[in-house]
């Protein structure tokens, strides 16, 4: 049997932070009550997959999982393994906002069987905080830690975010510095991006707001990178950092290409050679599984593409790449039937000369230098 990794999208939020643009709406307990039966009923819809796939990640994100019932998150698990085989130490991991966890919800979270924690912190600058919208402060984030710590959970990532404007070096230094002193196993580092639609977007054109200079941009990444892996969270990819035997092995089906489901509103999924998604709108969502269930019709996905042998290989390498360990050829040649070294042997002495890429007998890989400029690389195949 296949291993199948799973991601439900969990769509409600408190209040929107003014740069992110996944999808969400405002929650309510109905509104909540709705979905839950909904998502479990898509996760019925997969019920032909469960002799051919068993499960070894859940990754349940939003949104803001911890702002609705444990007992709701429970129900979606036990629909899960009411469908499909679970592995005894599977992943689960459920991201959370500091400010939604208590010690009650932390411990129901152990014992249904969440033994991941990503926690929303993106700094302990409290005035960087307002200015993108969070509504949680750096002591409760601190709090949240130490909470989780004392009920249990030792597999605990933090998503950090740089180039904000008004950021400067030294937040970057004391932000990873107190998280590394809370033991953190695992930091997810992002340059923040402005996408549009959003309020920071608009505030930006508006010019109301102005993120930090290229360089400065940099010297952030950099600086976190470096005081990481002073303290043994040394990179596996582009944006993560963890000690060893803490990598998210939920995220790293989407970096080796593997197959996994999204379950809820805006979710991707990738079986075989297709990937498909949900409508990004919970009223569709909501209708769709009605009509699943209520009218035998067939749970409605967009189809984004099915995918050639090329177009696979593309991502594969794209996805590969950004990972520190690089693109392994045996791997590659197993999976596509292809010489990598051969196939591809005017773009690995291009990238090699000019310090893009470093490779040896059994992989290729970025240097630094190649992390920079990763879209550049990315191109070139």
């Amino acid at each position: 049997m296949k291993k199948l990794g799973i991601y439900i999208h969990i769509p409600f939020c408190v209040k929107k932070c003014g740069y992110c643009d996944f999808y969400s709406v405002k929650w309510d307990q109905i509104s909540e009550s709705k979905y839950i039966q909904s998502a479990i009923n898509e996760i019925k819809s997969y019920s032909e997959l469960n002799d051919k796939y068993i499960v070894d990640t859940i990754f349940i994100g939003g949104g803001t999982p911890s702002i609705i019932k444990p007992q709701n998150i429970e129900y979606l698990l036990a629909a899960i393994k009411n469908i499909f085989i679970v592995e005894g130490n599977a992943e689960i991991s459920m991201e959370a906002n500091p400010n939604t966890l208590n010690t009650g919800s932390l411990n129901a979270y152990k014992s249904i069987g969440i033994n991941r924690l990503s926690i929303g912190i993106q700094s302990l600058n409290d005035i960087i905080l307002k200015k993108i919208g969070r509504i949680h402060n750096s002591k409760e984030a601190l709090e949240a830690i130490e909470k989780a710590k004392q009920c249990g959970f030792a597999n605990i990532n933090a998503d950090l975010m740089f180039n904000i404007p008004g950021q400067t070096i030294d937040d970057i230094d004391n932000t990873i510095n107190n998280l590394i002193k809370k033991d953190i196993k695992h930091i997810s580092f992002y340059s923040l991006k402005l996408e549009k639609g959003t309020p920071m977007y608009r505030l930006e054109e508006k010019k109301k707001i102005v993120l930090p200079e290229e360089d400065l941009e940099r010297e952030m990444y950099y600086t976190g990178r470096n005081i990481m892996e002073i303290h043994n969270l040394m990179q596996y990819e582009i944006s993560n950092f963890a000690v060893k035997g803490y990598e998210c092995r939920h995220n790293l089906k989407y970096w080796n290409q593997e197959e996994y489901i999204g379950i809820g509103p805006s979710s991707h999924s990738f079986l075989g050679n297709m990937r498909f998604n949900n409508s990004s709108d919970l009223k569709e969502y909501l209708l769709s599984s009605e009509r699943q269930a209520f009218e035998s019709k067939t749970f409605e996905r967009n189809i984004q593409e099915v995918m050639d042998k090329n177009e696979l290989m593309f991502e594969y390498i794209m996805l590969r790449l950004r990972l520190a360990e690089g693109l392994k050829f045996v791997d590659f040649k197993n999976k596509f039937l292809v010489d990598f070294g051969e196939t591809y042997a005017e773009q690995i002495e291009y990238l090699a000369k000019n310090n893009l890429v470093e490779i040896d007998d059994k992989a290729v890989r970025l240097t630094k230098k190649g992390m920079d400029i990763s879209n550049y690389v990315f191109e070139k195949f």
